[in-house]
């Protein structure tokens, strides 16, 4: 039984390694595994009659033909493992992450049968990084050479032969300009506006961080995210944009229901797109082709992925509507990922919402604690006044709020258009924290009008909060 060995070393209730089964005749497919157990090395396997003869290369693949590279041979593994990734856990035969470096055909000069037995083979492989002409040449007992042969391939680069890290730790995310019409042409695509927390996550080699749209490291504060998100970097590197949301009865994301009492498994992960992948950045190719590689990456318990529709944007929007959403937004699948806002992304919003800076409080006799928010936005350095909110708070946030905002009492400068508040004590606060308001519609003195709170936002940059104006289409 060719597969004896294999299954032997085995436990199959701890591993989801492939149980061994034998299977007759063979085709000419090869993979290469990075397998990154107690010694790291690579794992190639040629598939022949019903199995996967496999070798143990320590330093990899080697373009050069002057490098000889030691190929270990191991026991023969069933053809189900050809597409095995995953960690194999501690305590187990070869435990630790295995991930597919490369795969395709391979054309032997002569039957392997043959060739195993004189313990020389030759062979043409066809993969995406491994091209040309090779050969195993066995030296003594288990122990084989792996080298190039002379062809149009040999002396290229060498393929990068470890695990693939992000090419880049730190982006600004891409922002999508308020418009008050739905776009049309069939360049955009349409998803739901998701009412939560902007996130940005690096994953590899098994790690993770969790980083807002301002820098703001919330890893350990969505843990069940996060560990949903390792998982994923055991096999695969990273860099996903999303947004950390709860979803209500209705299965509507919101905002308010997303704070620090929120169950972790009622937080979730809605991803939209991928900004690297496997070392390379994405974010030069069209939109489209980005999300075609999310399906692959978003599996796990807090982990979403974000569907769209190409085309039928008044439809969705009618949609959004109907079904009481925040609002769309429209995206351009030809474009690139910018890191600013160039108007290759749209938000249609079913009802007005935007954050603004919160520069200090008032109190009444009716409410000596908090009676209301003094709000401002930015325009360049000066802050000018947007209105004040007084509902949307119950006794608990009125507590919360005053008890946060008296830490940091101080009157902001550059102030601009702030008006006197008569029968109103006030306290004047630093820029510190931003809220977002619900509201109907502004003054023609862009003042708000039936403002309500929503929440504060910590994911949002004080700086960086200005009024919004609909871009004209």
């Amino acid at each position: 039984m060719k597969l004896k060995k294999y299954n032997e070393k085995r436990n199959f209730e701890d591993t989801s390694e492939p149980f061994g089964r034998e299977e007759k005749g063979g085709g000419n497919r090869f993979v290469v595994q990075y397998h990154e157990a107690r010694a790291k090395h690579f794992d190639f396997r040629l598939e022949f009659d019903g199995v996967l003869v496999s070798w143990a290369v320590p330093k990899g693949f080697s373009f050069d033909t002057k490098v000889k590279r030691l190929a270990v041979k191991v026991e023969d593994h069933p053809l189900d493992y050809i597409n095995f990734e995953g960690v194999i856990p501690k305590g187990n035969y070869g435990a630790g992450t295995v991930q597919i470096y490369d795969s395709g055909t391979y054309e032997p000069a002569w039957e392997m049968g043959y060739g195993l037995n004189k313990g020389h083979i030759e062979f043409v492989l066809r993969g995406q990084k491994l091209k040309g002409k090779w050969s195993l040449l066995r030296t003594k007992d288990n122990n084989w050479l792996l080298m190039k042969m002379s062809d149009n391939f040999a002396g290229a680069d060498t393929p990068q032969m470890t695990t693939p890290k992000n090419p880049f730790k730190k982006c600004d995310v891409q922002l999508a300009k308020l418009s008050e019409k739905v776009p049309i042409g069939e360049n955009w695509i349409f998803e739901i506006k998701y009412d939560g927390y902007r996130m940005l996550a690096y994953g590899e080699k098994g790690k993770v961080i969790l980083l807002s749209r301002n820098g703001v490291n919330y890893t350990n504060r969505f843990r069940n995210i996060s560990e949903s998100l390792r998982q994923l970097a055991q096999k695969y590197t990273f860099v996903l944009d999303g947004e950390v949301v709860v979803f209500d009865k209705n299965g509507r994301s919101d905002f308010s229901l997303l704070n620090e009492k929120t169950p972790p498994e009622k937080i979730f992960y809605v991803v939209f797109d991928v900004l690297a992948y496997q070392g390379e950045d994405l974010r030069k190719r069209p939109l489209i082709e980005r999300k075609s590689v999310l399906p692959k990456l978003v599996v796990g318990d807090n982990l979403v992925l974000s569907s769209f529709v190409e085309g039928n944007g008044k439809e969705s929007f009618a949609l959004a509507k109907q079904m009481n959403l925040e609002g769309i937004v429209a995206k351009d699948k030809t474009s690139t990922y910018n890191g600013c806002r160039d108007g290759s992304w749209l938000k249609i919003k079913c009802r007005h919402r935007q954050e603004f800076v919160v520069v200090g409080f008032t109190t009444t006799d009716k409410n000596p604690i908090l009676s209301a928010l003094i709000l401002g936005y930015y325009r360049g350095t000066d802050l000018i006044f947007a209105g004040k909110v007084g509902t949307g708070f119950d006794t608990e946030n009125r507590q919360n709020l005053a008890k946060k905002l008296k830490k940091i009492a101080k009157k902001p400068q550059n102030m601009i258009n702030f008006p006197k508040f008569n029968n109103e004590k006030v306290f004047w606060v630093s820029p510190k924290y931003v809220a977002e308001i619900e509201f109907a519609t502004f003054t023609k003195d862009k003042i708000l009008r039936q403002p309500s709170f929503i929440g504060l936002r910590f994911d949002k940059n004080p700086q960086e909060v200005c009024l919004e104006e609909p871009v004209e289409r």
